[in-house]
């Protein structure tokens, strides 16, 4: 059920050049599912402005997070500098993304800051300790920004999910995969990807992609689901 709610901001931790996460007070009463998104607005110089994020907390934590890729906009301009404890508005939460009731296994094909909605899935079930199995293949640009990187990596030292990084750009140093996933990339990691269910989310280019590539894996179309992130570049 959306509610309406005024929050205060508590602050924020960037990533590299143009990329920041940005954490609110997790008003009482509010609860959402993990894929699940809300709307922030935001009084700018050029008047209220409203724009939706994905919840990168999990249900468990105790603040709402989002995490986005920065810009000139007077709505971005005006987040970078919020003050701890500034009072924002947001509604929510929205959306039907999210892990079907019974599924076993989850796949997640993403990039960039479309990397929100895994991570609150993720970040829920291994709090929860599900048992879901996890596969997360995530695609960036280089290794100067890969959001919520060390967090995936600890999980999959721990054996607690499936991680495999890419990169459009690597330097010769970097021991992960390179280059675009592709169904070559899922199946070297995925033994029965067909027998998954997966969650793509990104910019549309990515998605549009990912399409191709669950259609090679011979993934049903009732066991993938898709969240555009609208007006990014390619990988967030």
């Amino acid at each position: 059920m959306t509610a309406e709610y005024d929050i205060a901001y508590l602050g924020t931790r960037s990533c590299a050049v143009g990329v920041a996460s940005f954490r609110f007070v997790r008003p009482k009463g509010y609860s959402f599912i993990p894929g699940q998104f809300f709307t922030l607005t935001l009084e700018t110089h050029e008047g209220v402005t409203s724009k939706q994020f994905s919840h990168a907390d999990a249900p468990g934590d105790d603040a709402i997070e989002l995490t986005t890729r920065l810009s000139d906009s007077a709505f971005k301009q005006t987040l970078v500098h919020l003050e701890p404890g500034s009072i924002v508005h947001i509604s929510g939460p929205k959306g039907r993304l999210g892990v079907p009731e019974g599924a076993s296994a989850v796949g997640f094909l993403t990039g960039g800051v479309g990397i929100t909605p895994a991570r609150s899935i993720i970040r829920d079930a291994i709090q929860r300790k599900s048992g879901l199995d996890i596969a997360l293949f995530y695609g960036n640009r280089d290794e100067d920004c890969i959001p919520y990187g060390e967090e995936f990596r600890s999980y999959a030292a721990a054996q607690r999910m499936a991680y495999i990084e890419t990169l459009d750009h690597p330097l010769p140093q970097w021991a992960g995969e390179a280059g675009f996933i592709t169904a070559d990339l899922v199946r070297r990691h995925v033994a029965d990807p067909a027998a998954r269910y997966w969650i793509v989310s990104g910019p549309p280019p990515m998605v549009d992609a990912m399409k191709v590539v669950v259609g090679n894996l011979g993934v049903p179309a009732d066991s993938v689901a898709y969240e555009l992130f609208a007006g990014y570049g390619p990988n967030g």
